[in-house]
């Protein structure tokens, strides 16, 4: 049985590498190459090509926004919602009594599109004060459950994936 990467996991990751990218002077590919490896290690393998056009697309609609400075910001209050509300806009529970939001999904529910299409949603959402903003301070440190996706997320990128 194939064991897919929910597209929640997939679109945090897509979105950390954009976040990652910002903040460092690694490239595009040698960061998605380090989630690749990670979430292919709990799913069926992901491809790194797909985590860079995920992460370009959410580049190019923050630049076309023209948010500068504020991107980054915007891109932590995307991943706070992806991490703690679901698409339905109902909380997060990441681990229940017989599952967690961090088991595989039975299906092949990410695309680059899709989850774009969430982004820019999620984005003009927050522009718009629509939806529970991201509380000052908060981290994905503070979330219970996220186990091997916290450490995924902290994990440095190796400066030999940029040659």
């Amino acid at each position: 049985m194939s064991q897919f990467c929910p597209e929640w996991i997939f679109a945090v990751c897509s979105a950390t590498t954009a976040k990652e990218f910002l903040s460092s002077e690694n490239s595009l590919n040698s960061i998605s190459r380090k989630f690749a490896e990670g979430l292919s290690e709990k799913f069926t393998e992901i491809k790194y090509e797909e985590i860079t056009a995920c992460a370009e697309e959410m580049l190019q609609f923050l630049s076309d926004l023209e948010a500068n400075e504020d991107a980054v910001n915007y891109i932590d209050r995307y991943i706070y919602r992806r991490i703690c509300f679901k698409s339905t806009g109902a909380e997060r529970k990441i681990s229940g009594m017989f599952s967690s939001e961090l088991d595989p999904a039975k299906t092949h529910d990410y695309s680059v599109k899709n989850v774009t299409k969430v982004f820019r949603a999620t984005i003009f959402a927050l522009r718009n004060h629509t939806v529970t903003d991201m509380p000052p301070g908060w981290t994905y440190e503070e979330v219970e459950g996220l186990d091997w996706l916290k450490d995924l997320l902290n994990k440095p990128t190796n400066i030999l994936d940029n040659f």
